[in-house]
């Protein structure tokens, strides 16, 4: 109970730490309170043989129930669920009215061993499957070891029932002293140990995965930026996956923001990037490749699909205004298309032929969908390799 009492101190103050540097992690208050609970829960039973049953067996009972009461809330709260009042007090009262009011709990170590059984046995149980159902929203590697960690406690603990009904415990030295209750109550310092490992490892696991989503994330627009659609790209045409690239340019956005400022500019390029995302099929890549340009890679859609869906994006954008200080701004936009099938899963060969449509487009009187062809790609890249005319003639 000692060697517990100061493991559960120890990983109070590092919990208590982490939540005081950063107060977005909540589950760690909540895990902080739960160790220092605990910490006085395991001070409290080892001076059992001191006497005073009400505050070593009946307060710290209700003690070791509400530090796993407080654990849930912090796993709850963890993976942004609702962490219910009801639910935290509803062990450690369960445990008070049956302590104060049943003689059998109150005069039987086996019976009280029963009933804290089946508290902290259900709270184990629901942090084990509250664990795992977080997996699918955010998998973190140390989720499933961290459900193993409960589950197994949760059927460890259990077993403590059918053990107190065939084999009861004798009751010396203020508690309950068997063989049996020995190897549990060394399961349980066990089980303390590995939780708060899970608990601190979880939450740096996730600052690193906020720090990956962070590096791969547009600080403006919220979407994907140039380096993470690269990769997703590179990903998908290694996999030789078909499909279509669009590339995206804002008409006139110099003119916006020298017109209206640079917040507006923001503005307009955050709309954009909302309209299209709303309107995303499952399994696209879309980002903003820079500035006022972004891109968006449309798998499975061969060119003409992928152009019906670039002109619904286009007429779209065309609808909507952006309003900037009482101001309306109309926006439009240019795509160009290029499809894997005919410039084939080079990603240079393929953003080359889509910049090409999507200069073709803004030559044509920009606002509309160009496609791309291999003929139009030699043409697109004489054109702008061709000199600007200087005005000057040379008489001979």
């Amino acid at each position: 109970m000692i060697c517990t009492f100061l493991s559960t101190m120890v990983v109070g103050i590092f919990m208590l730490q982490v939540w005081l540097t950063d107060r977005r992690h909540t589950a760690a208050g909540y895990w902080c309170l739960s160790m220092w609970v605990g910490s006085l829960c395991t001070l409290l039973y080892a001076l059992r043989p001191m006497g005073l049953p009400m505050l070593t067996v009946g307060f710290s009972n209700m003690l070791a129930a509400l530090g796993y009461a407080l654990m849930w809330a912090g796993f709850r709260v963890f993976d942004r669920r609702p962490a219910y009042l009801s639910v935290v007090l509803a062990g450690p009262v369960l445990w008070c009215l049956a302590y104060l009011l049943v003689p059998q709990v109150t005069d039987d170590v086996n019976n009280r061993i029963i009933v804290s059984s089946v508290i902290i046995t259900a709270y184990s149980l629901w942090m084990g499957i509250d664990i795992l159902r977080g997996r699918s929203r955010e998998p973190l590697p140390t989720r499933t070891m961290s459900a193993v960690f409960f589950l197994s406690h949760a059927i460890i603990y259990s077993l403590r029932i059918p053990m107190a009904l065939l084999f009861p415990a004798s009751f010396a030295y203020g508690t309950a002293y068997s063989a049996w209750f020995a190897v549990f109550s060394l399961e349980l310092f066990a089980h303390t140990i590995l939780a708060a490992v899970a608990m601190l490892v979880l939450i740096k696991e996730r600052g690193e995965a906020l720090y990956r989503q962070a590096s791969r994330t547009d600080a403006l627009t919220g979407i994907a930026n140039r380096g993470s659609f690269l990769e997703d790209m590179q990903a998908r045409l290694s996999r030789r996956a078909q499909g279509t690239l669009m590339v995206f340019d804002l008409d006139r956005f110099k003119t916006i923001n020298d017109s209206h400022g640079h917040v507006a500019g923001d503005m307009v390029l955050k709309r954009f990037s909302e309209q299209v995302s709303v309107l995303l099929e499952e399994g696209m890549l879309f980002s903003r490749f820079g500035g006022e340009e972004f891109a968006l890679f449309a798998p499975r859609h061969e060119i003409d699909r992928a152009q019906e869906f670039a002109e619904m994006l286009r007429a779209a954008v065309a609808a909507m205004s952006v309003a900037c200080e009482g101001r309306q701004i109309g926006v439009s936009v240019s795509i160009g298309l290029a499809d894997v099938a005919t410039f084939g899963a080079n990603f240079d060969r393929l953003h080359s032929a889509a910049d090409n449509a999507l200069y073709a487009a803004k030559e044509a009187g920009r606002n509309r969908v160009m496609r791309a062809t291999p003929g139009g790609v030699l043409a697109g890249l004489a054109e702008r390799m061709r000199p600007p005319a200087t005005g000057i003639s040379i008489a001979s």
